[in-house]
């Protein structure tokens, strides 16, 4: 090999490598939630507040963002065992980076559990999804627990998460809270304690409170 192609090879590399540093520290766009769908195919960083929560079969996580009077889908691949994720509450504000795509004609951002990260803790509400991953830690607890109303009976319901995959039952502790007027599909969070009906072997949350979610 001569000298020239050589030399051709060395500046080859070297502007590969160049690239590649300039990659590893150039970040992605912050795009604002409501100009989401004008970059399909880019990877981008946006920001918003946790209004839903749900973990699929296969391990994943689905969560919604709001800001600027705008919803966006995440699709997060991860382990569920992600302690930070499960450790996110209803009305946090997290940063994330990912891919914009179409699912099913919704604009949806594909993201890496690792690119999921809080900036400010906006309450202490957890997901039913997340407390179905380790039902053991909050027995005994007094918990929040934002979800869906579902198969409505006089002085029982269920809380849902949105795909439906997990369920709390939820126990009415006082005659006086009537929950006629719950209707099933409404979003709502649920307080109460968190125990184990050893009779029955399930665990159940007695309720003392519950409001819709804003």
């Amino acid at each position: 090999m001569d000298k020239t192609a050589k030399i051709v090879i060395i500046f080859s590399l070297l502007g590969v490598c160049i690239l590649y540093g300039i990659a590893l520290f150039v970040k992605p766009p912050f795009v604002p939630l409501d100009v989401v769908a004008l970059h399909e195919g880019s990877v981008i960083r946006t920001a918003g507040v946790i209004t839903d929560f749900s973990i699929t079969k296969s391990g994943n996580v689905l969560m919604v963002i709001e800001g600027n009077q705008t919803e966006l889908l995440l699709f997060v691949t991860s382990e569920v065992e992600n302690e930070e994720l499960l450790n996110l509450s209803y009305g946090d504000e997290i940063a994330v980076e990912g891919r914009v795509e179409v699912y099913r004609g919704e604009y949806e951002l594909v993201v890496s559990g690792n690119a999921v990260k809080k900036v400010t803790r906006g309450s202490n509400i957890s997901f039913v999804s997340q407390i179905a991953v380790h039902p053991e830690e909050y027995e005994g607890r007094k918990l929040q627990v934002a979800g869906y109303a579902d198969d409505v009976y006089k002085r029982v319901f269920y809380l849902r998460d949105e795909t439906g995959d997990y369920r709390l039952r939820v126990k009415l502790m006082a005659t006086d809270m009537p929950i006629s007027e719950l209707q099933e599909g409404d979003k709502i969070i649920a307080e109460g304690v968190f125990s184990y009906d050893a009779k029955n072997m399930r665990y159940e949350l007695n309720l003392v409170a519950l409001r819709r979610c804003d």
